[in-house]
């Protein structure tokens, strides 16, 4: 063994095209994007040399099992030394070299190789613009290649030709293989033709005009119902200097789901991409679709993302700049639009206010926060009460709905994760009114207390329900209360945080001592279910000692509670209150309680 000897790597070219043409790859179709990359950067190449020069991409289709497909461009062609370096060797490109290497597509050199996946073979007959002779490269998927010299005079360009595999053959069906080169090609800068039979079809005609500042509101709009299939609320351009984005982002007609995933339209040098934003827009804009080109940013290797570095997040932070800056004037421009917006996409909305004060101000008064008495405006709150009640979490708000309602008391439902801290926001712009927390036990304390120690009736009547509620690890108390039709309310376990400790400090461990006289002494308070003394039903049980029907009638009054305040049921209490219903008929009380 010789330790100062270098050894090269040994390369199993047949694996390594198998792997890098059929698992770089997201689909089999890729190849179509590939060549149309191949023929556009040749064709801009060529562009150095002739600065008027007009390209053209044709690609003709077999019109028979044994036919192969031909796809043509105009572009710089290669010599042969050329084809030996950069179709032969696995990486190379002749792109990387150029000065003007970000104005090609591909840099990595191994484009070609997705045709293998559909093609056993791959011909390359090609000119260049630098010489006359014409040769022609035959590569085959064992990673063996030859090149022989074209006899006949050939124009400027390159010709690459597919015998399609049978598995494969679908792709090269005329309305398959078009709807791919739409797919992909639909905004290149220079006209793409399908030939097939007879026909001959301009591809993208219609060009790239989402990209043309001249285009009307009213057009982006339809381009957005075409490309996306569904309407917009409104549509408005994006450019930034990083990254040389340029496009038009969308404003969805319709509410979106935080956790929704929306497509796009993404291009690189006009090839379309990927119909994901490859996080060029912010993480809160879910309202927004996005059709993008990006003339200065990288594409990974398998061009179907984007290189996450440094020039993508500047272009990011301009793009979120904009959506901001559209935001903040478009009640001026348009208040139409400006309504619209904020009436379908006000969570979105807070959820940006919550992080950037600027547009706090602007949208403050017309957010709208889900309450007790109805969606309602922050600046129809703000001007009807003197106190903002709210609660933090959604089961709170179901429990304390209707009650609070009745008591007068408007309660916003602040239980996504930003509205508690937009509140907070609020409350430093608006000092001179308080925003307070409310919670189903304390708006408990607000009832007023029933002195039972007066009543010997009500006074039997607690305890013996108290003993019905306990194998359920349940209180009970009575109080006075609106609405007056609702019998009992059920109040869930919650922490009390100013409850002394019911334990004293060990003596055996003085540290443990010490750090406890200052952590916060919490006692959890046990369910309760608290009774309406006002209410019809429940005077009319208090007098009941039957001792199969009274507990009848607590345990179906407990189960109601529960679906009032929104609370899961389980199988347990499911079947005490089939047991308790069960009993009631079997007594003939059918008619005795109204649930």
């Amino acid at each position: 063994m010789n330790e100062n000897q270098h050894y090269l790597f040994q390369v199993n070219l047949k694996g390594m095209i198998s792997l890098l043409s059929e698992h770089l790859y997201s689909n089999p179709s890729t190849f179509v994007r590939e060549l149309l990359q191949n023929g556009v950067d040749a064709i801009t190449a060529f562009r150095t040399l002739h600065e008027d020069h007009e390209g053209y991409l044709r690609i003709y289709l077999p019109d028979s099992e044994n036919a192969e497909m031909i796809f043509k461009d105009n572009g710089i062609g290669l010599k042969e030394e050329e084809i030996h370096k950069f179709l032969a060797v696995i990486g190379e490109s002749s792109k990387r070299e150029s000065f003007e290497a970000k104005d090609y597509i591909g840099k990595f050199g191994i484009g070609l190789l997705s045709c293998f996946v559909v093609s056993n073979e791959i011909i390359v007959e090609s000119r260049s613009a630098l010489s006359e002779k014409a040769v022609r490269w035959t590569g085959k998927s064992d990673g063996t290649y030859q090149i022989t010299e074209i006899e006949e005079s050939r124009p400027i360009g390159t010709k690459v030709i597919l015998l399609p595999k049978d598995e494969f053959r679908h792709l090269f069906e005329p309305d398959v293989f078009r709807r791919n080169l739409e797919y992909y090609g639909d905004a290149l800068p220079m006209p793409v033709y399908l030939h097939y039979n007879e026909n001959v079809n301009w591809i993208n005609e219609s060009g790239a005009r989402w990209l043309d500042p001249n285009t009307t509101k009213e057009e982006l709009l339809a381009i957005g119902q075409k490309t996306f299939n569904t309407g917009f609320l409104d549509a408005f351009p994006i450019s930034t200097s990083s990254g040389g984005v340029k496009g038009v982002a969308f404003v969805s007609l319709y509410k979106t789901q935080f956790s929704g995933k929306q497509s796009h339209k993404l291009y690189l040098k006009r090839m379309f991409m990927s119909e994901d934003d490859c996080h060029l827009l912010p993480k809160w804009a879910f309202f927004i679709r996005c059709i993008f080109n990006a003339d200065g940013l990288d594409a990974t290797a398998s061009r179907e993302s984007l290189v996450y570095n440094d020039t993508l997040k500047e272009a990011k932070a301009e793009i979120s700049q904009a959506i901001k800056s559209y935001l903040k004037t478009i009640d001026m421009i348009d208040p139409d639009i400006y309504q619209r917006l904020v009436s379908t996409h006000y969570l979105h909305l807070k959820a940006i206010a919550a992080e950037d004060h600027e547009l706090l101000l602007v949208f403050m008064d017309d957010l709208l926060f889900e309450t007790n008495k109805g969606p309602k405006s922050y600046r129809s709150i703000r001007h009807l009460e003197q106190t903002i009640y709210y609660t933090p979490n959604v089961n709170d708000f179901k429990q304390i709905h209707r009650i609070a309602g009745s008591q007068g008391i408007l309660v916003i439902n602040a239980g996504y994760t930003f509205e508690e801290e937009l509140l907070k926001k609020i409350s430093q712009l608006h000092p001179e009114l308080k925003i307070e927390q409310i919670s189903p036990e304390s708006l408990l304390n607000t009832f007023h207390s029933v002195d039972v120690q007066n009543s010997a009736e009500l006074v039997d009547f607690e305890n013996r329900a108290a003993a019905v509620l306990q194998p359920l690890n349940c209180s009970c108390s009575l109080k006075h209360f609106n609405p007056v039709d609702t019998p009992a309310i059920y109040i869930g376990a919650y922490e009390d945080i100013n409850a002394k400790s019911t334990q004293g400090s060990s003596s055996l461990n003085p540290l443990e001592a010490t750090l406890g006289m200052f952590t916060k002494k919490t006692k959890v308070i046990q369910p309760m279910l608290c009774f309406n003394v006002d209410n019809k039903l429940v005077k009319s049980i208090t007098g009941i000692k039957d001792p199969y029907l009274f507990p009848s009638i607590i345990h179906i009054l407990y189960v109601q509670a529960l679906m009032l305040g929104k609370y899961p049921v389980s199988d347990r209490e499911m079947n005490l209150f089939n047991e308790a219903l069960h009993n009631l008929v079997i007594m003939g009380m059918e008619n005795f309680i109204n649930l």
